[in-house]
């Protein structure tokens, strides 16, 4: 573990004419060694999450430990140590990802006559094989469409509609054009699973059927999975008037939800809007959420929020406020951070280690 430590050894410096509590390269260390204590977690979601943050920092002295984190017992964390190689150059985890993806369950001659169980074992075998095809079309791109063209064949419904969806997100019209189609479905559960689908895909061109839906839509469970998938759209200023509105909302879900996409928009009226719903409420993960937003839109960082969110009991609202941090200068954002370090929450923890990774290293 020590060698480990070493050869991840971050290059930081302190920052000059700050007294700060914590050094930048104490704090890098402090953070790879929660990543690394987190490797071996008894809960294998927090092993993937680590493997995953390993390869996100770029820092290729970690290859190792990931290439052995291709034999965990949970295929979960296989393929999280297998995307997280693949993103640091190394394709050591391709032959993992395929071999649980190829690992079909038996599928016998009449299907009513399996068992509950077995059921329930073809159910689980296939969400880690979806898992396995998205990390696959992750890696290579549109490199990866003849194979999900190919498991649009496959003998399960679930991979299949997985396949289609990671062709939409790769771009390709005919399926991508399925999903959108769904958005002005008269069925309400085929609306919502549209609009849910499209939280993952982000695809531009469905922006404008997800605006006319905010307009139309009376189900409130649409309505938040459309914000929801807007969050992440390239086109999701084309909806602003409608998400203006919706921040005004009398259901605090919609009211946040349309918030949050609006803190994604760079425009006078968004930050006005923004201005106002922070100054217009005390909670405070909608006020941090705001602040976000505004940062982007140029107001100055507001330290004393952050420090707020930071010293409260939620979890969301903290990972809220290191998204906002993350926009701190060096010396407002470094003992947020070392606060968040030594969090009770572990995803509070891993985030800001990741952070901490990525904007003090020196690659």
């Amino acid at each position: 573990m020590a060698a480990l430590f070493l050869a991840l050894t971050l290059v930081l410096s302190a920052v000059p004419g700050q007294a700060q509590p914590i050094s930048k390269k104490d704090l890098g260390r402090k953070a790879l060694e929660t990543v690394v204590s987190h490797l071996k977690s008894d809960d294998s979601d927090v092993r993937a999450r680590a493997a995953e943050i390993l390869g996100a920092t770029g820092n290729k002295a970690a290859l190792g430990m990931l290439r052995a984190m291709l034999n965990d017992k949970d295929k979960y964390v296989r393929i999280a140590a297998a995307k997280a190689l693949w993103e640091l150059g190394s394709p050591a985890g391709m032959k993992t990802v395929y071999a649980i993806l190829n690992d079909i369950p038996a599928q016998g001659p009449v299907a009513v006559t399996n068992t509950p169980l077995t059921e329930l074992k073809i159910i689980s075998q296939n969400k880690i094989r979806e898992n396995a095809l998205v990390a696959l079309a992750a890696m290579k791109g549109d490199k990866a469409a003849d194979e999900l063209y190919k498991l649009k064949n496959d003998n399960y419904g679930p991979i299949r509609d997985a396949a289609a969806r990671e062709l939409a997100r790769l771009g390709h019209e005919e399926d991508l054009a399925q999903f959108t189609d769904a958005l002005a479905s008269e069925d309400e559960a085929i609306r919502y699973e549209s609009a849910a689908l499209m939280s993952k895909i982000c695809a531009g061109t469905a922006a404008a059927p997800m605006k006319a839906l905010l307009t139309t839509e009376k189900s409130v469970r649409v309505r938040i999975a459309v914000l929801e998938a807007l969050k992440c759209n390239p086109e999701k200023k084309d909806a602003m008037p409608e998400l203006i509105t919706l921040a005004d909302d009398e259901n605090l879900t919609i009211k946040y939800k349309a918030v949050a996409v609006l803190s994604g928009i760079k425009d006078p009226k968004v930050q006005a809007k923004l201005a106002e719903v922070a100054a217009g409420t005390q909670d405070l993960r909608l006020r941090i959420t705001a602040q976000e937003g505004l940062i982007l839109n140029g107001a100055a960082p507001d330290a004393a929020l952050a420090q707020s969110a930071m010293d409260s009991v939620s979890p969301e609202t903290k990972l809220e406020a290191l998204e906002v941090i993350s926009a701190f200068l060096e010396s407002d954002a470094m003992p947020l951070l070392a606060q968040a370090l030594d969090d009770d929450n572990v995803q509070v923890k891993l985030s800001a280690a990741l952070q901490v990774l990525k904007r003090f290293s020196k690659k």
